[in-house]
């Protein structure tokens, strides 16, 4: 008896500490655009790049590849760097992510 009230008790405990943590994040989601080029400039979806999330220090965070140019990440509340990657070129875009904050942040990608 004494086993299963210990058992039950830790399985309570990560339960909260899950909900806890889940309290302090946050998601961010958005599309990846190539816009530019020659006049009239254009914008374009682009997909198969990839987004990496840096944190504080330039401390890589996440890594994910676009699915039809858009991208997701949950994470804990905090600034954050987006750095969306397309063959050669790049973009980012700085974000700040509140708990419990869903933000919708596009990253745009400069092409000459």
């Amino acid at each position: 008896m004494r086993r299963l009230l210990v058992s039950s008790l830790c399985a309570v405990a990560l339960v909260a500490c899950d909900s806890a943590s889940a309290a302090r994040d946050g998601r961010v989601s958005g599309s990846v655009r190539l816009c530019g080029g020659p006049t009239p400039s254009r914008c374009f979806d682009q997909d198969g790049g990839t987004v990496s999330v840096f944190g504080r220090h330039d401390r890589l965070v996440a890594t994910r590849r676009t699915a039809d140019s858009r991208f997701s990440f949950t994470l804990p509340a905090g600034s954050y760097t987006l750095i969306a990657r397309a063959g050669d070129v790049r973009g980012q875009r700085q974000v700040r992510i509140g708990a419990g904050q869903t933000l919708r942040a596009n990253v745009v990608i400069p092409v000459p």
